[in-house]
């Protein structure tokens, strides 16, 4: 995995005089790539993830925003779900060979699936792609200091060097105290912005293999969205 080789510039103070100590020092900032390394090394040893999330989509061309909630679950390698308690019954499932995409909330009668790992699939661990080999995709500088849910954070701002990604930078969150990530914010070339909060986030510990286990509901119409896009 790729690893930072700047170090952080270490200021020098002269002091010609008993008044310099009296003139304020301007506060330099944290460098971003360590951050962004710690936050790749501390995921590298993580087998599962299991957390509470909240979308929120705020959308400019419409003026609207929408929310919705529910949890996620990450067993590596290969194995993610996304499963809506609001909608209920919403989900992403990636089961390791599929990834499965059903929402009832807007389009009960279709499920899409497209095949992991074949040129046109696309992933849902949105916590893997943005800490998978970062540097070899994104320019990363640093935001601002926050706070998810009280506890201590430092803001990223990743920018692809791919001008056709999908989005036009992200804002991730990195925990100060365990360098978890607990927010992800994605801003699409429209505009639109994705915000996942992560809440109660607990990692290795056991999941059941039915969280990312899916069989399409009787009636509904499988759609092979990998086909779709060749």
């Amino acid at each position: 995995m790729t690893r930072a080789t700047r170090t952080p510039v270490l200021a020098a103070l002269m002091i010609f005089g008993a008044g310099a100590l009296a003139r304020p020092m301007a506060a330099q900032a944290p460098d971003p790539n360590a951050i962004l390394d710690r936050a790749v090394a501390t995921y590298g040893h993580v087998q599962t993830i299991r957390a509470d999330f909240t979308q929120l989509v705020e959308d400019p061309m419409l003026a609207d925003t929408q929310t919705s909630r529910g949890e996620l679950f990450e067993q590596r390698p290969g194995k993610f779900a996304l499963r809506w308690s609001d909608p209920r019954g919403d989900l992403i499932v990636a089961d390791g060979q599929y990834l499965w995409v059903y929402l009832p909330s807007s389009a009960p009668h279709q499920v899409a699936r497209s095949a992991l790992g074949v040129p046109g699939s696309q992933g849902a661990d949105i916590i893997a792609e943005f800490l998978d080999h970062p540097h070899d995709r994104f320019a990363v500088a640093y935001d601002r200091a926050d706070a998810v849910d009280g506890r201590p954070a430092d803001v990223l701002v990743l920018t692809p060097h791919d001008h056709n990604a999908q989005y036009r930078h992200v804002r991730i969150w990195v925990d100060r105290a365990d360098a978890l990530v607990r927010r992800i914010e994605m801003t699409d070339g429209a505009g639109t912005v994705r915000r996942f909060t992560l809440d109660h986030l607990r990692t290795n510990a056991a999941i059941p293999a039915s969280v990312f286990s899916f069989t399409p509901p009787p009636g509904t119409r499988v759609v092979d969205a990998t086909e779709s896009n060749e």
